[in-house]
């Protein structure tokens, strides 16, 4: 059996998003089993919404939340990265305390229950370290990390990590001192990160009584390029090759034995250009290593019809996002 895994920018989503809007995004979230969810504002208060009185003879909280168009067999949650300026004051005036979600279909995926009967729920990651030698610094925005088992499968468990890599070099002199690089490479260095100091140890820690072989998979956006996606640079690293020690060698030293590779797919443009006529660039991608893609992934990663949905990309992007969301499927 085959599960839908999506990611999805889904473009300052608030409380605020409207009827129109939280339907279409309702309506491409029914295509997957789990996605996870970047720009996600407000506390998260547009997924569960409230139960709440209507004098006015106006949409409830309730009914202007996701919850109520997707039914009751979705479990979902919003994680804070804590970006918002008072957190972090070199972000400048960002003050939109942007967050990301994941949802999943209960009747596929549940949450691991840890050694104490507590349901181990997704959660921001900072468990990682930096190397400055390397050029390497804390994320701008750390990522979100959720455990999901496959429902009658307890032995079958995916780990998600949720990214939105940096786009801009923040301005703010106590940042841009600490850096001799410009926002491309930023990027990148970010990317590094996530590949060779949160996968790995997502990855590796088996020191849990409810967890045999996971299968790990960084996903979201990314604000890279691949290299043959028809989208200018910069570009991420297709692959990054790591020794024992998690140092990233040279492309070529990727067939010595010992050593690990993570790739990094989805080729098709995924987000609409400035004038709402067509696609731009390959932002959002799928990230996993040898081991993930050998043994559960199906076919090739890509995006969703969404456009054609609403007939034209102008129309996508005023009323949706400017990401199209994409999808990979596993089956175990």
């Amino acid at each position: 059996m085959s599960y839908k895994i999506g990611s999805f920018n889904v473009r300052n989503l608030s409380f605020a998003a409207g009827k129109e809007r939280l339907d279409y995004i309702a309506d491409l979230i029914k295509e997957f089993d789990i996605v996870a969810l970047q720009e996600v504002l407000s506390e998260g208060k547009m997924l569960e919404g409230a139960q709440v009185n209507n004098p006015a003879g106006q949409l409830t909280a309730y009914e202007n939340s996701l919850r109520f168009r997707l039914g009751d067999n979705w479990d979902m949650c919003w994680l804070d990265p804590h970006t918002d300026s008072k957190w972090y004051p070199y972000l400048g005036n960002d003050s939109r305390g942007e967050g990301y979600a994941f949802l999943w279909k209960k009747d596929k995926f549940r949450c691991p229950i840890n050694e104490y009967g507590k349901e181990i729920r997704p959660r921001i990651y900072r468990q990682y370290k930096t190397d400055s030698s390397k050029g390497e610094m804390r994320l701008i925005r750390d990522p979100a990390y959720g455990r999901f088992q496959v429902v009658n499968m307890p032995n079958a468990e995916i780990r998600l990590i949720t990214t939105h890599i940096v786009y801009s070099k923040p301005s703010a002199d106590n940042l841009s001192k600490a850096i001799d690089h410009g926002a491309a490479l930023m990027r990148q260095r970010e990317f590094e990160v996530l590949a060779r100091n949160v996968y790995t140890r997502i990855n590796a820690d088996h020191n849990d009584i409810n967890c045999n072989v996971p299968y790990t998979i960084l996903l979201g956006d990314y604000n890279l390029n691949l290299p043959g996606s028809m989208a200018k640079s910069p570009y991420v690293r297709p692959i990054v090759v790591l020794d024992s020690q998690n140092n990233i060698l040279p492309i070529y030293e990727m067939e010595e034995k010992g050593v690990m590779r993570i790739r990094t797919f989805q080729k098709e443009l995924s987000t609409i250009n400035d004038a709402g006529d067509g696609y731009s660039n390959n932002y959002d991608h799928f990230t996993y290593d040898d081991h993930a893609g050998d043994n559960i992934v199906q076919g090739t990663p890509h995006r969703l019809d969404a456009v054609e949905r609403l007939g034209n990309h102008k129309t996508y992007k005023e009323k949706v996002s400017d990401h199209i969301p994409v999808m990979l499927e596993i089956d175990f």
